[in-house]
């Protein structure tokens, strides 16, 4: 009997120490073990430090890589191999009420992923979390200690290493990513050579249409927006009819749209934007959304 008593006095010395550490150590950067784990911890932060954001970003991996600023009204709820759906879904299955929602078109044809907005928006799971951060993804105990070392070096002058050398990339490393590129441009169009079929886009159609009407009575309202990708994806004839059957659903004489206006922008891959490139979409997207009455 007197193991469990001490084995428990343990536990909550422990519990009461790690919580003081998380009190006065944050980490500027938190590691993820995989893209499960990011998404649980973006969904985590959406109803912890979004609560009180007035624009909340719905979307898929392209978007995610629009950061915002801290404080800026501004949350990323866009999840990595999701689409705009599912975060729809959280915003829809929480409690939170923001102005705007803005929801990418490129992935809409993505299923929402019902068990991952259902799991994170349960309420004794928001209930706990927004209660005890010890229980939050971020501050589990290797993703916070590994997030604490990583700052080491901005805190330990002596620990910092020299400045590494910078060398111009050799023309042949140049000619090689050039190649990849474009060999990778070839596959994407490949991939996106054939239209969704017409029935799932209308099952699209209809997730959105009963989000929004959800959203709505909240006083949120939406906006569509396409990120920039290259010319070639933007007019395949997967992006095409995605776009044209959203556009036919939600018209521009009912709801706001939204289309890039400074461009050309830089991809990486096709279908990711530069993060330079998304930031700087991104700033443009914030301005005219700001803008908005």
């Amino acid at each position: 009997m007197k193991f469990y008593l001490r084995l428990i006095l343990f536990f909550f010395i422990f519990l009461g120490g790690y919580s003081l550490l998380l009190g006065f150590a944050t980490p500027s950067r938190i590691p993820k073990q995989s893209w499960w784990q990011h998404n649980r911890m973006r969904a985590e932060a959406f109803l912890t430090e979004g609560k009180n954001a007035e624009y909340i970003l719905t979307g898929s991996s392209m978007s995610d890589r629009m950061i915002p600023d801290k404080n800026s009204r501004w949350f990323n709820l866009s999840l990595v191999g999701e689409g705009a759906l599912t975060g729809l879904s959280l915003l829809a299955k929480s409690d939170l009420s923001p102005k705007f929602v803005l929801i990418e078109v490129n992935q809409l044809s993505v299923k929402e992923n019902s068990k991952f907005a259902e799991e994170n928006t349960e309420e004794f799971f928001v209930f706990t979390h927004r209660k005890l951060p010890i229980l939050l993804s971020e501050n589990q105990p290797f993703n916070f200690l590994a997030g604490l070392f990583l700052d080491l070096p901005s805190h330990l002058p002596w620990f910092k290493m020299g400045n590494p050398t910078t060398t111009s990339p050799s023309p042949a490393n140049t000619d090689a990513e050039k190649k990849l590129k474009t060999e990778h441009l070839e596959e994407t169009i490949r991939w996106y050579g054939a239209p969704v079929e017409q029935s799932k886009l209308k099952e699209r159609v209809e997730s959105v249409r009963g989000f929004l009407d959800v959203l709505s009575k909240r006083g949120i309202r939406p906006i569509f927006f396409e990120i920039p990708m290259h010319p070639k994806i933007l007019s395949s004839p997967k992006e095409t009819r995605t776009r044209e059957t959203f556009r036919e659903n939600f018209p521009e004489s009912e709801y706001i749209w939204y289309f890039a206006k400074k461009g050309p922008y830089e991809d990486s891959d096709a279908l990711h934007l530069t993060y330079p490139e998304a930031n700087r979409f991104f700033a443009e997207l914030k301005e005219y959304a700001e803008s908005l009455k």
